[in-house]
């Protein structure tokens, strides 16, 4: 393993403009110079095919990461984040039972409608995007398809933020809630996501009432983060290129600046696993036992990935990322995530015909990276 290009990473809160260049710059440089860079107990890997081999080999790379999360007996009981195969293929199989391309399309229409009625709501003159319309479209959009009651959102919220800062009294407050409304489900189902899971079988074997309530957690939180952060991210790079942005609302190509936007701005700038067994990734060893951080952004602008992976391109003739991960942790979410930004960028189009950045942008910590707040001035068409 080489020396590392720095001690240590640039700094990552001042992520528009200069920052997020910098911030690009280290990750090739830390591709070319250290693919396998070992800085503060943790071993990082840069690179596309070894950030794809460590996303997609669980025997080598585990993602039973519940040693390292707060001690909670309900943690990790039917996340699919945190299980490997087989336990992963069993439950896997019974989200894919309830989890169908039919039932997301399904949810269009509902996805149409709150987007709409949360960007009416604007101000014009001043709002958050993330505060006002990222952040409670999924969240409201997901309870909904569960079939959880939308006047329970506040309570959400905070679960969301106790799970994020890994507050286990929270945690364990959303499991006992979700496991009650799962034990009634299974007793009488209404039809929504929360009853197909409840009643799913595989060999005959229904999952347990915790494995249901851990599944329905991941969706009801985990989920939203992806869409929020693609919202967030596909917004504001309209606001900082008055181009791209005339591009897009002239030649409906909204579609493609969302998946460009997924590209250059993963919700997840890095992912960790646990290495199972020794390991060598571009020349690196990562030992047995090490915690392997693999950097999903680096990897999107891995020019072996992207050619010109820098440049924001809505016309890409092949656009590769692993901002959905990769191989059996593939995002389950990922059609959702995109049909609702989509939705959200289109419905503050509608409302502004022109848009602007108004205060300094705020950025989460690793391991997303991604805008926890926008705060933008609009030209409402109707002004």
């Amino acid at each position: 393993m080489r020396a590392a290009p720095t001690a240590g990473f640039p700094a990552l809160t001042e992520l528009d403009g200069a920052g997020w260049t910098r911030l690009l710059r280290w990750l090739a440089d830390a591709r070319q110079d250290t693919p396998v860079l070992e800085l503060a107990g943790m071993h990082h890997v840069f690179r596309a095919d070894d950030v794809r081999t460590v996303l997609s080999d669980s025997e080598s790379f585990s993602s039973d990461r519940s040693r390292l999360m707060p001690p909670t007996a309900q943690l990790g009981r039917g996340n699919l984040t945190m299980m490997d195969p087989p336990d992963h293929t069993r439950v896997r199989r019974i989200v894919n039972q309830a989890f169908t391309p039919a039932s997301v399309k399904g949810l269009t229409r509902a996805i149409d409608e709150i987007a709409g009625e949360l960007v009416a709501g604007f101000a014009p003159e001043r709002f958050d995007l993330v505060r006002d319309l990222a952040y409670p479209l999924p969240i409201r959009v997901i309870a909904r398809f569960l079939g959880l009651p939308e006047e329970q959102h506040d309570r959400f919220r905070t679960w969301s933020i106790g799970f994020s800062r890994g507050d286990a009294a929270e945690m364990d407050a959303m499991h006992r809630y979700l496991a009650d409304v799962a034990a009634a489900r299974r007793a009488r189902p209404v039809g929504d996501l929360m009853s197909r899971l409840a009643t799913a079988e595989v060999g005959g074997v229904p999952a347990t009432v915790d494995e249901i309530a851990s599944l329905s957690g991941l969706i009801l939180l985990a989920g939203h983060v992806t869409t929020t952060s693609l919202i967030a991210a596909a917004v504001h790079e309209l606001c900082v290129s008055p181009p791209l942005d005339a591009r897009v609302r002239e030649h409906d190509r909204v579609g493609d600046l969302v998946l460009e936007a997924l590209r250059t701005r993963p919700a997840f700038a890095q992912v960790t696993r646990i290495a199972a067994r020794d390991a060598t990734l571009s020349g690196g060893t990562v030992p047995a036992g090490a915690l392997v951080s693999a950097w999903i952004l680096s990897a999107n602008h891995d020019p072996g990935l992207n050619p010109d992976p820098e440049r924001f391109l809505l016309d890409r003739p092949t656009r590769r990322h692993l901002s959905f991960g990769h191989g059996v942790h593939y995002c389950l979410g990922a059609p959702l995530a995109q049909l609702e930004a989509v939705a959200a960028v289109r419905a503050v189009l509608g409302r502004f015909s022109r848009l602007a950045v108004c205060a300094p942008v705020e950025f989460h910590p690793l391991p997303t990276l991604s805008i926890r707040r926008l705060v933008l001035t609009g030209q409402a068409y109707d002004s």
